[in-house]
């Protein structure tokens, strides 16, 4: 079992989850020879690689697409409206697409609903995320471990919560520092798209989605997609920590916090 950060910031975004026989991507934005690199490191090439999940069309996690796409028969998952658009983005690019290797999905209502998918020895729930693009983030389940990857999100609701309530391990979007954003040298347009309902997650926001979620499955978080400008990976981790020390007063114990490296492969699970 292994569910691996291989990159995560507003660069580049890739996560390797393997169990048994089955090894899928989620997202593809780092190019394809990082992601080689990355594989070697686990004795696996991307001909192990079968499917690739992607969360969103933006270019920090498909930019990696085109160059995998031309060479590997992977078949490629998400929501009608990104797989229209990585068509598009790989015509650009001067990649012609099998199509037949698409597969359409579209969020699953787990409030309602016990629906999932399998991808071989993989179980997973496409969830509906908050973005200005059409958007998932995902819940996987490898045998008797939950993990998820939560990313590019501006908002969250009971819907978030209640998806995440069974989860070992996740990947969460600490983005920002509201104090820092607001300080850089990004426009004002630029400013409100990050902190709007359809932009990122703060690190407070984040703190407060991990509060929700003490005492319930969750072991450890990886605080990820932490932004060049307005964060840092040492600022997310102390600044979350912080604020959970001064605001939760909860009797469960809260999980581990740690950071998923944003140029490098971090190992999350690897068994």
């Amino acid at each position: 079992m292994r569910f691996i950060s291989l990159a995560s910031s507003s660069k580049g975004n890739s996560a390797l989850i393997s169990y048994k026989d089955t090894n899928i991507l989620v997202d593809c934005g780092i190019s394809k020879k990082r992601i080689l690199e990355a594989l070697d490191n686990y004795n696996l090439t991307l001909s192990d690689i079968k499917y690739i999940l992607i969360t969103h069309e933006h270019s920090d996690h498909i930019s990696g697409l085109p160059a995998i796409l031309k060479d590997n028969d992977i078949k490629i998952i998400s929501q009608r409206e990104t797989l229209s658009y990585i068509i598009k983005y790989c015509a650009e690019k001067d990649v012609k697409v099998n199509t037949d290797n698409f597969k359409i999905i579209s969020p699953v209502n787990i409030l309602n609903e016990n629906v999932s998918f399998k991808l071989g020895d993989i179980e997973f729930y496409p969830l509906k995320g908050h973005h200005d693009v059409a958007s998932l983030y995902y819940k996987f389940v490898l045998g008797d471990t939950t993990i998820a990857i939560l990313t590019d999100m501006g908002s969250y609701n009971e819907y978030t919560i209640r998806t995440l309530d069974d989860v070992d391990y996740l990947m969460l979007e600490s983005n920002y520092d509201e104090t820092l954003i607001l300080e850089n040298q990004y426009p004002s347009w630029l400013k409100s798209r990050i902190m709007g309902e359809g932009g990122h997650l703060s690190n407070k926001d984040s703190a407060n989605i991990i509060m929700k979620l003490a005492g319930k499955s969750i072991k450890e978080v990886y605080l990820s997609h932490i932004s060049d400008d307005s964060n840092s990976e040492e600022n997310a981790l102390e600044s979350v920590k912080k604020y959970l020390s001064d605001n939760y007063h909860g009797e469960s114990d809260l999980p581990i916090i740690k950071v998923a490296k944003r140029l490098d492969f971090t190992e999350i699970i690897n068994e």
